[in-house]
């Protein structure tokens, strides 16, 4: 008599917990817009740990009203950015729909905030592994970037009549360009053992340019301010981004 009189609270009971069971072991189930989202910005920056904040899921028309990331070791157009903090306020994206056909392209941003830092030691990497130029190229280029200024060197290979490879030293400042790009500025050569027409070094100087680049990132960085000590590079819109209370998704590809 009893167990006839709770037996349709059992059976729900069990029904709920065997529904809970599958949503654990499958991944499609109950996957939100917000995580095919984490999961393309995981997917395209290789990060070593993402926190993102929307205040809202992402509509079907790809509508985000605001979206803040705290992103660490991720990699933008070649280069390991120790830390990348943002936040993009209006964000208009390509539907969801076509996010795996065709990838996220943020057509509307109404503003964006940013931060980010880079090791010397990381940007120093990235040089070391380019060639710049076609028949004219640099080798072994390397930066130190002290409290008076940055100087690089590095040897420049150049064909006049007969090959040379030249040993230029460059004494510099940092600047940005187009609110994504990162240039040395005002600097004065130093060009030892040969002496070499004002012009291949000047053309060896524009080969280096730009230092680094972050215009490949989905939200358009609005770059305002440059600095660095003797170990990194920070560089930051006019306005810092803050985090809000929001959905949180988190991502760790630490071991």
């Amino acid at each position: 008599m009893y167990v006839k009189k709770h037996f349709p609270w059992v059976f729900a009971t069990a029904a709920m917990l065997l529904l809970f069971i599958i949503s654990a072991a499958s991944p499609l189930w109950g996957e939100t817009r917000g995580k095919k989202l984490l999961d393309h910005f995981v997917k395209e920056f290789s990060p070593e740990e993402i926190t993102m904040i929307i205040d809202e899921e992402p509509n079907e028309k790809g509508y985000v009203r605001d979206i803040f990331l705290d992103i660490s070791g991720c990699s933008i157009g070649g280069v390991r950015i120790d830390s990348l903090t943002l936040r993009a306020m209006g964000v208009q994206m390509n539907a969801p729909e076509e996010w795996d056909r065709e990838g996220l392209d943020a057509k509307e941003i109404l503003n964006v905030h940013a931060l980010a830092r880079i090791l010397e030691k990381d940007l120093n990497n990235n040089l070391l592994s380019k060639e710049f130029g076609d028949d004219d190229h640099w080798h072994d280029l390397q930066v130190d970037m002290r409290p008076e200024g940055i100087y690089a060197r590095g040897n420049y290979l150049v064909t006049v009549l007969f090959r040379l490879d030249i040993l230029i030293e460059i004494f510099s400042k940092f600047k940005i360009v187009d609110r994504k790009e990162v240039w040395l500025d005002d600097y004065t050569l130093k060009v030892n053992r040969v002496d070499v027409p004002q012009f291949i070094t000047d053309k060896a100087v524009r080969e280096i340019q730009p230092l680094l680049d972050l215009g490949k990132f989905v939200f358009p960085l609005r770059l305002h301010s440059i600095s660095y000590d003797e170990n990194s590079l920070a560089i930051s819109s006019r306005v810092l981004p803050e985090s809000f209370e929001g959905i949180v998704y988190r991502y760790s590809g630490k071991k």
